[in-house]
C-alpha cells in the first residue's frame, strides 16, 4: 500500500514545475540517500513496506517545508529565514491541518538539521539556533504526555460502537501504536483460560512485519476482562470488507477501517469526555495511549524491564525513564524501603512481645498450677491432721473413761 503511494507520490512532487529546481535536486538526493540507507540498514534486498511508510512521512514533510518556506532554494536561506520559520512553527503561525499549532514539531527540526539540509549546505544555522535558544519543540519525543485509567474510562465510555471500543481496549492494554493495531488479522489472536486465575484471555501475537522497525516481535496476553469482552464480540461478528474496501483490507482484518476514521471517532470521544494529558493539559492521541499504559504499569509497580518488554523494546531502553522521573518512583523507593523496612521491624517486636506474652502466661498458668496443688496439699494435709486429732481426742478419752472404771473397781 505505502510503495504505492510513495512511487505515485514522489513522481509527482520531482515533476512538479511549480517546485523550485534547485529544491528538486536537494529531494532526488535525500530520497536516493534514504531508500539505500533503509534497504541496507535493514538488510535488504529491496525496500520493505515499512520502509515505504517512511519515506511516504518525508515526502510529506518535505512538501509543507517547501510551502512553508514560500518556494525559495533551501541553499539560499539565511539564518533570519530560518530563525522566522522557527518562530513561526512554536508560536503557532505554522498550523496543523485542524487549524491548531502543531504538536509534534521535532520532526521538521530534525530535517532541517540533519541530512536533509546537510545537502543545502544550510544545517548548521539551525542547528546553532536549536541549541543557543533550547527549543523545546525539537524534544517532542521527551515530553511527558499521558492520562490515568480513571480518564481512559471516561473516554471510552463515550462510545458505543464494540469495534471501536475493542481498538481502545486494545490499544490501552497492549500499548501497540495505532498502525499496528489496524493490521492484527483473527489468526494473531488466541483465547485461553489463564491457569492463575481461571478467567479468559487472549494471546496477542505481534509479528515483526506489522510493528515498526524498532519494535521487538512478541506475544501479549490481555491484562483487562473488557478487551476479552470486546474481542469476542468483533472476532465472532467478523465480516469481509464492502466491495469498495475489498481490495485493502484482506477478510480477516479486524477492524476494515484505516487510521484517518481511527483517528476521528476518537477525537470525538476525546472533546465529549473532556479529557486531556497530564501534566500539560495537551489533547489525548492515539500515541498517548502508550505512554499512558507504561504509566499505570509502573504505578502498579511492574519493573521497567517488564514493561520495556511489553511495548517491543530493548531491556537497555531508557524511554520510559522520564515517565519514572516524573511520577517520582525512584525517589519513592528508598523511602518505601525504609518504611517497609519499619513495618518489618514492627512485625518482629510485635512478635517478640507475642513471646514474652506467651512464656508469662505459661509461667503465670505454672505459678497458678502451683498454687492449686500447693492449696490441694495442704488441704489434704489439714484434713489428716484432724483426723490425727480426733483420733487422739478418742483415745484420750478412752483412756480417762477406763481409769474412772479403774477407781471404781478399788473403791
Amino acid at each position: 500500500m505505502f510503495k504505492d503511494q510513495y512511487i505515485r507520490n514522489k513522481e509527482k512532487l520531482l515533476n512538479d514545475t511549480k517546485f523550485n529546481s534547485k529544491n528538486i535536486e536537494v529531494i532526488k538526493k535525500f530520497l536516493e540517500f534514504e531508500e539505500y540507507k533503509l534497504k541496507r540498514k535493514e538488510g535488504l534486498t529491496e525496500v520493505d513496506e515499512r520502509s515505504y511508510k517512511t519515506l511516504t512521512h518525508y515526502l510529506t514533510r518535505i512538501k509543507n517545508l517547501n510551502k512553508w518556506f514560500k518556494n525559495k532554494a533551501w541553499e539560499d536561506l539565511t539564518e533570519k529565514d530560518i530563525k522566522k520559520f522557527i518562530d513561526d512553527l512554536e508560536d503557532g503561525v505554522i498550523k496543523s491541518k485542524f487549524g491548531k499549532r502543531l504538536e509534534d514539531r521535532s520532526g521538521y527540526y530534525q530535517m532541517i538539521q540533519g541530512k536533509f539540509f546537510s545537502f543545502t549546505k544550510n544545517n548548521h544555522l539551525a542547528r546553532q539556533i536549536l541549541e543557543d535558544f533550547s527549543i523545546k519543540g525539537r524534544d517532542f519525543n521527551k515530553q511527558v504526555r499521558f492520562i490515568e485509567f480513571e480518564s481512559f474510562s471516561k473516554i471510552v465510555n463515550c462510545i458505543n460502537n464494540p469495534i471501536q471500543l475493542c481498538l481502545l481496549w486494545l490499544a490501552w492494554d497492549i500499548g501497540e501504536n495505532i498502525g499496528t493495531l489496524l493490521t492484527l488479522e483473527a489468526g494473531d489472536f488466541q483465547r485461553q483460560i489463564n491457569s492463575d486465575t481461571n478467567e479468559a484471555e487472549y494471546l496477542v501475537i505481534l509479528p515483526k512485519e506489522k510493528l515498526k522497525r524498532s519494535r521487538t516481535a512478541r506475544s501479549e496476553i490481555t491484562n483487562y476482562n473488557k478487551t476479552v469482552k470486546y474481542l469476542d464480540i468483533v472476532l465472532a461478528n467478523l465480516k469481509p470488507a464492502n466491495k469498495k474496501t475489498s481490495h485493502i483490507y484482506h477478510k480477516d482484518r479486524l477492524f476494515k477501517f484505516g487510521k484517518k476514521s481511527a483517528e476521528k471517532f476518537f477525537r470525538r470521544a476525546i472533546e465529549l469526555s473532556g479529557v486531556r494529558c497530564m501534566p500539560g493539559g495537551e489533547k489525548v492521541t492515539f500515541k498517548d495511549l502508550r505512554s499512558s499504559m507504561a504509566c499505570d504499569l509502573l504505578v502498579k509497580e511492574w519493573t521497567t524491564d517488564e514493561i520495556n518488554s511489553r511495548l517491543g523494546h530493548k531491556p537497555s531502553s531508557r524511554q520510559i525513564d522520564k515517565y519514572v522521573n516524573y511520577l517520582a518512583l525512584k525517589s519513592k523507593a528508598p523511602k518505601k524501603k525504609i518504611y517497609n523496612g519499619n513495618i518489618k521491624k514492627l512485625e518482629g517486636e510485635l512478635e517478640r512481645q507475642k513471646e514474652v506474652n506467651r512464656l508469662q502466661g505459661l509461667r503465670f498458668e505454672s505459678l497458678k498450677n502451683d498454687q492449686l496443688e500447693m492449696k490441694q496439699k495442704l488441704e489434704i494435709s489439714t484434713r489428716s491432721n484432724n483426723e490425727e486429732m480426733e483420733q487422739m481426742r478418742d483415745f484420750i478419752k478412752i483412756i480417762k473413761q477406763s481409769q474412772i472404771k479403774n477407781n471404781n473397781i478399788i473403791s
